[in-house]
């Protein structure tokens, strides 16, 4: 036992050595997360605007002041023809045009379709299509205002159109901000780099400065050097877990279950990734590769753990592909257990996939480690 805890106590004084690799951990878990939380988000607001009435009306200035005093739309120029709307469209200067024909008041006023158009640049396809939402969902407020007062005018009062009164509830994110995902799952990210390139990094660094063949000619246990391999990458990373909380109460991001339950689903996925990280260390022979190909292993974890993408978006095939990464099954805990309140009772079937993802990826990366040693 002895000899394990000194073989552990070596790991944490070579991570503390280390500056470039404590700077690095550090800011995955704290610094990257508080600028994507700023900058990384898709909520499509203040889209820039140019206007172009050719009715210049008392009504359509109703109608541009509509679309204005909204958190969506803001003004970038009137223009003075379509080919000004098209060019500050091109230019990328304007995210949305709105363009009010001449005869606009007159259809309305004689009680005709009154058309006007809204163009929205397609490029980026998500503010497009909220941009497109948040225009129909303005327009149709003012074709019902529109209604109700005609029929006033007819001596028909009422206070709202017949119809299907639809009612949205929004569960657990009733603000509908999409920084309290974006933090949660830089969280997840920044687990899931820590966990790789410490790991990777510890085993390489023996390879790089030869003192695997010293260690391996002591009384020390193949098992011992594995097993403080393991613990040290653990350890730091859910102590580094602890830093990331500091983003959460930075964004006021609500934590609606149990931390501690987090923490153990954090420990889950690590073992997982430290599992990879040791595989990664065995097929590398110095430093640079070891982080570049744990920069690689992110990528299909990210877009095919459901991080980025929802699973049901993607093919049948990819689906299915997706459930053998720890990412998919972590994300899946981490927003339960923050934005819904989850715990074990409803997360144990992701809590069994994780540790038995994790145990299976560490055994296999330690036996092949441990082969590699005997040779």
């Amino acid at each position: 036992m002895t000899r394990l805890l000194g073989l552990i106590k070596k790991e944490f004084i070579h991570f503390y050595r280390d500056p470039v690799a404590m700077g690095l951990i550090l800011y995955f878990f704290t610094a990257c997360i508080i600028l994507c939380g700023y900058c990384f988000l898709f909520d499509a607001e203040h889209l820039k605007t140019v206007i172009y009435d050719m009715n210049r009306s008392v009504t359509s200035r109703d109608l541009v002041q509509k679309f204005l005093s909204t958190e969506y739309f803001d003004l970038d120029l009137y223009a003075t023809s379509t080919e000004g709307v098209k060019k500050r469209l091109d230019s990328g200067k304007a995210r949305v045009g709105l363009i009010i024909p001449p005869e606009f008041t007159r259809n309305l006023a004689e009680g005709r379709p009154a058309p006007l158009q809204f163009i929205t640049d397609g490029s980026d396809a998500n503010q497009a299509g909220q941009g497109v939402g948040f225009a129909a969902r303005i327009i149709g407020a003012l074709n019902q205002e529109i209604i109700l007062e005609r029929l006033r005018n007819q001596g028909i009062v009422i206070s709202r159109l017949p119809g299907v009164d639809s009612r949205i509830r929004t569960l657990y994110n009733q603000k509908m901000k999409s920084v309290y995902y974006v933090v949660i799952f830089h969280i997840v990210i920044a687990g899931l780099i820590g966990g790789l390139i410490l790991s990777s990094t510890a085993l390489v660094r023996e390879k790089e400065r030869g003192t695997i063949d010293q260690i391996l000619v002591t009384p020390t246990h193949s098992w011992e050097l594995l097993l403080a391999k393991t613990v040290a990458p653990l350890t730091i990373g859910l102590i580094a877990t602890v830093f990331s909380f500091i983003t959460v109460f930075w964004f006021n991001v609500p934590c609606r279950g149990n931390p501690l339950t987090f923490f153990a689903f954090m420990g889950f996925f690590l073992i997982g990734t430290t599992g990879i990280g040791i595989l990664i260390g065995c097929i590398c022979q110095n430093m640079l590769q070891a982080i570049l190909l744990s920069v690689a292993t992110v990528f299909p974890n990210l877009f095919l753990g459901g991080v980025m993408t929802p699973l049901e978006n993607m093919p049948p095939a990819l689906q299915k592909v997706a459930q053998i990464f720890p990412m998919t099954h972590f994300m899946i805990a981490a927003n339960g257990i923050f934005q819904k309140g989850n715990g074990f009772s409803i997360l144990w079937p992701e809590a069994l996939k994780l540790v038995g993802m994790g145990i299976g990826l560490l055994m296999l990366g330690c036996f092949i480690a441990w082969r590699q040693w005997r040779q």
